[in-house]
This record gives C-alpha cells, structure tokens and sequence, in this order.
C-alpha cells in the first residue's frame, strides 16, 4: 500500500466503494475498457474511508480538493 497523499474532487469519480477489492476490479474493467484513458488510480478518501477510482490527471492542490491515500496505481 503507498501512503503517498492525493487530494481529488469527490465529484471527478469515475466509480467509489467501501470495499478496496470491489474498487479494484472497478477499476481493471475501466483499464480494459480504454486502455488510452491514462493512470488510474485507487484512492481511500481520508475522512470516510470509502476508496474512490480517479485519473491521475484529475488530481488537484489541497486547497480545490479533499485528501486521499493513494491504494493503488494502475
């Protein structure tokens, strides 16, 4: 798992879960499906806990954005 810290607007969610494997295979389905989509990447929101699927581009400053933990990079 990386501790490295994101912030992501909650709206810019291709897909969110509270369950990291369910996330996860969201997100292959998504890698599959357009694989010229750029990095996908799974984050846990820090203050509820629930993993959200982003592309890296979307990512934002702290202050146009809520912290997320980076999970998984894909």
């Amino acid at each position: 798992m990386n501790n490295e810290n994101v912030f992501f607007n909650p709206g810019d969610a291709i897909s969110s879960s509270h369950d990291y494997k369910e996330a996860r295979r969201s997100a292959q389905i998504i890698k599959a499906n357009k694989p010229t989509a750029g990095q996908i990447i799974i984050a846990k929101n820090a203050k509820n806990g629930t993993y959200a699927i982003y592309l890296a581009e979307n990512a934002r400053d702290e202050k146009h954005g809520e912290p997320y933990k980076i999970t998984d990079k894909l």
